[in-house]
C-alpha cells in the first residue's frame, strides 16, 4: 500500500471530488484516477461510487477513511523523526559506564549534552567493564566509559585518565593518625573490597599480592555507597576509587598508600568505525573526552 495512494484518497474525501483533489495535489486528474484504481485493486474493494456528478464513499471507503488519517499522521511523524535523526537532533544513544565515573563525573557532562540535543533519548547503563564492554561489541551499547576491554572483543579503547585508588579508614582506627599508609601495615587489617569482577579490585589485588599481601578478608561489596557506610560503622578499611571518596562520609577519613601507585586506566570503548546518523555519537564522544580529560585524577 503506497503512501501517495493514501494521500490521494484522503484528498478526495476532503475535497469532495477527483477534480478538486487533483488541483490540491497538483496532479493530472488521470493520475488521481490511477491512484485510486491501484489502491482498490490492492485492497480488492471499491472505495468510491458515483451518483450522477457526486462521488460518495462506499462502506469499504468509509472504513478506510476511519484509519487513513491516523496512518498518515503517524507516517508524517516518522518522516519528521528520521529528518531530526539525520540532522543530529533526535535518536537513541545507549552508553555504559563503570562506577564511580557514572555517578561522580558523568552527570554534569550529560546535562550539557542533553541541553544541546533535547530530542535525543539517552540511556545510561552502569556496570563493571566485564559486563558493559561485551554489550558494546554486540551493538547493545553505543559506547562505554570503562577500563581496557578484553582484546578478543575487537573494540577500540582511547585512554582518558588514570583513576587512582585510595583507602577509606574509620576515624577511630589507629592508622587514621598517619598521613599516608605503607602497604605493609595492611597485611593484618580487614580490607573491604569491591565485587570480584570490579576492575578497581583487579588493580588492588595485583598490587598488594606483589607486596606479599593477600587483600581478601572475606568481605566484598557490590555497592560503593554500602562499602563506605560499612567503613563508617568500623567494619574495616575500604579500598576503593579515590573519586568515590572525595568527600568522605561521617566518621571516616581518606588516605593514600605511600609506597604503591594504584591507578586504573579509564577510557572510551567503541566498535571500530562506530557511527550514528547526524554525528550525535561523535558529539557525545567529543563532550566526554573534553569533560573527562579535564578531571584531575
Amino acid at each position: 500500500m503506497e503512501f501517495r495512494h493514501l494521500q490521494t484518497f484522503q484528498a478526495i474525501v476532503q475535497e469532495g471530488s477527483f477534480l478538486r483533489a487533483a488541483q490540491k495535489l497538483q496532479y493530472a486528474q488521470s493520475t488521481i484516477t490511477l491512484h485510486i484504481q491501484q489502491l482498490e485493486a490492492e485492497l480488492g474493494v471499491k472505495l468510491f461510487s458515483r451518483r450522477g456528478k457526486r462521488t460518495e464513499l462506499t462502506v469499504a471507503g468509509r472504513t478506510l477513511q476511519g484509519c487513513v488519517e491516523q496512518l498518515l499522521h503517524r507516517a508524517a511523524n516518522l518522516q519528521q523523526t528520521i529528518a531530526d535523526l539525520v540532522a543530529g537532533e533526535a535518536g537513541h544513544l545507549r552508553i555504559g559506564s563503570i562506577e564511580p565515573v557514572a555517578s561522580v563525573d558523568l552527570p554534569a557532562i550529560l546535562v550539557q549534552f542533553c541541553q544541546k540535543y533535547p530530542k535525543v533519548r539517552l540511556t545510561l547503563e552502569v556496570g563493571v567493564t566485564q559486563a558493559i564492554a561485551p554489550r558494546v561489541a554486540t551493538g547493545e551499547l553505543d559506547l562505554a566509559i570503562c577500563s581496557p576491554p578484553h582484546a578478543n572483543l575487537n573494540l577500540t579503547f582511547e585512554l582518558l585518565f588514570q583513576d587512582p585508588i585510595s583507602l577509606l579508614i574509620p576515624k577511630t582506627h589507629q592508622l587514621a593518625t598517619l598521613d599516608e599508609i605503607p602497604a605493609s601495615l595492611l597485611a593484618s587489617e580487614r580490607l573491604i573490597l569491591t565485587e570480584e569482577h570490579c576492575p578497581y579490585r583487579n588493580v588492588i589485588e595485583k598490587a598488594l599480592i606483589l607486596q606479599g599481601i593477600n587483600p581478601f578478608s572475606g568481605i566484598e561489596v557490590m555497592s560503593l555507597e554500602a562499602l563506605k557506610q560499612m567503613v563508617g560503622c568500623g567494619l574495616g578499611i575500604g579500598v576503593m576509587p579515590t573519586g568515590a571518596i572525595t568527600s568522605p562520609p561521617k566518621n571516616t577519613i581518606a588516605r593514600n598508600i605511600s609506597d604503591l601507585d594504584m591507578k586504573l586506566p579509564v577510557g572510551i570503548v567503541v566498535q571500530p568505525g562506530a557511527s550514528f546518523p547526524g554525528a550525535v555519537l561523535d558529539s557525545l564522544i567529543s563532550d566526554l573526552k573534553m569533560g573527562l580529560k579535564k578531571l584531575t585524577k
